[in-house]
């Protein structure tokens, strides 16, 4: 049965995995600041709890959205693009019908 994914040359997958990695990097040591200003504003122990949940539900949204199967690359590229954690001249060297789904995709809400 025929399915209708998105083929990926080799050179695609290679730009591809720089580009989150690269997007990965950007959105992780922003976390990481992010996580530090609000450290250091606690002051009580719902503080902790708040930063806890806060904490669990970033964790929860950066490792699903990183999940980089070949069927699935085309729309964390897009939604990255979209969140501007990557740019679409980062994704230059795509193939231009990959580049072009993946910037459509982008400006969907």
């Amino acid at each position: 049965m025929k399915t209708n994914t998105q083929q990926w040359s080799e050179t695609d997958q290679k730009i591809a995995q720089e580009a989150l990695r690269k997007a990965y990097t950007r959105e992780t040591e922003a976390l990481v600041a992010e996580i530090n200003q609000k450290a250091s504003q606690i002051t009580q122990i719902s503080d902790i709890w708040a930063l806890n949940d806060y904490l669990n539900s970033q964790r929860y949204n950066i490792d699903g959205k990183y999940d980089c199967r070949e069927s699935t690359s085309i729309f964390v590229l897009a939604q990255l693009v979209k969140e501007k954690w990557l740019t679409l001249d980062e994704l230059t060297g795509l193939t231009p019908s990959t580049r072009a789904k993946v910037g459509a995709l982008a400006k969907m809400s």
